[in-house]
């Protein structure tokens, strides 16, 4: 995270007016980070190699939960009813199913962990998935199989980012894993991805990156949030599971080379640009990007040039977004009951 902090030093200081060394003008960086250690220590590394010896403060809740990444229970009512249909519907009404579609990834998965044979071991593939209304405020959540694969795949991730010599007893090389991966992003669309769950767990987070971004458009304060006007680099230090609500929110895809289809490995992260206007009579504009250090870059340990790839947003003529075709998108798609001032 030091690494991708120096990558937005380089991309983003001449808009802050710093170049290789110096600190940026006071209030013009905004870092806030959910209360989790990981989160916080996320937000020291990307200030160690943004804004080397500028102490610039992490900015915290004072107490778990932060309602800005975890507004359930508390923000709005979930309708689980309908939070439970939007798992269920998107697979048939047969979780089970899944193990026959995904059938080569839970073949490779048993193979790393050595259980070929259901008469010597209990294969995961043969644990039944289910959903109850048991994440967070009622959300519709997922058990058994599917959950616990997805576990093993990320767990296989982070064992091969983190450079170890032998990844998974050393039955693991990058193609296995972007297999293993698959189970991992399945799960992830079908229990955060699905549009009742993501606009019910960050319809607030995300109307207050769009109120940051309008701050920047318009360079007046916008009542209700915390983000000061004057701001110009703003990260905020959450969880995988919000870019993939984002993605479910407003209909985002992308993909880095060499890993699955809207993964959200170590670090990544969703970035909205606001440009100025280019000339009189025009707009503001929002460019959206998706950023993450490569695979083999992070267990190289040297993720010094993530890849950077556009993200289009659904309802913009163009990658480059009116702003305020932006803000009509967004809107349209938050829910205002899930939302809460910061």
């Amino acid at each position: 995270m030091q690494q991708f902090g120096a990558y937005y030093r380089r991309s983003y200081g001449g808009s802050l007016g710093i170049a290789e060394r110096g600190c940026p003008p006071a209030g013009s960086v905004f870092v806030w980070a959910d209360v989790d250690q990981r989160t916080r220590a996320t937000g020291d590394a990307v200030l160690a190699g943004l804004a080397p010896g500028c102490n610039i403060a992490v900015g915290h809740a004072p107490t778990d939960p932060d309602t800005l990444f975890d507004p359930l229970p508390g923000t709005g009512v979930v309708n689980k009813t309908e939070s439970m249909a939007s798992v269920l519907g998107a697979v048939g009404g047969n979780l089970n199913a899944l193990t026959v579609a995904y059938g080569g990834a839970f073949a490779t998965m048993e193979s790393v962990l050595g259980c070929q044979s259901p008469a010597t071991c209990k294969q995961i593939s043969q644990v039944p998935t289910t959903v109850a209304n048991d994440g967070d405020g009622g959300l519709a959540g997922l058990s058994g199989g599917l959950d616990m694969a997805g576990d093993v795949a990320e767990n296989m991730l982070l064992e091969y980012t983190n450079g170890n010599a032998d990844v998974g007893w050393g039955r693991v090389d990058r193609s296995r894993l972007l297999e293993l991966l698959a189970l991992h992003v399945l799960g992830k669309d079908l229990e955060h991805r699905n549009r009742y769950s993501a606009r019910a767990h960050s319809s607030n987070i995300m109307m207050h990156i769009l109120q940051t971004l309008e701050e920047g458009a318009t360079g007046k304060a916008v009542p209700g949030t915390r983000v000061p006007p004057r701001s110009r680099f703003v990260f905020l230090a959450g969880h995988d599971t919000q870019l993939a609500e984002f993605s479910g929110l407003l209909g985002l895809s992308w993909l880095i080379d060499g890993d699955q289809f809207n993964d959200t490995p170590p670090g990544s992260a969703l970035i909205f640009e606001l440009h100025a206007a280019p000339r009189a009579g025009m707009q503001p504009f929002v460019r959206t990007f998706f950023a993450a250090q490569s695979l083999d870059a992070m267990r190289a340990g040297h993720g010094e040039n993530p890849l950077r790839v556009p993200v289009y947003v659904p309802g913009c003529p163009r990658l480059d977004c009116p702003f305020a075709t932006f803000r009509k998108i967004v809107t349209a798609a938050v829910d205002p009951r899930f939302v809460a001032p910061w």
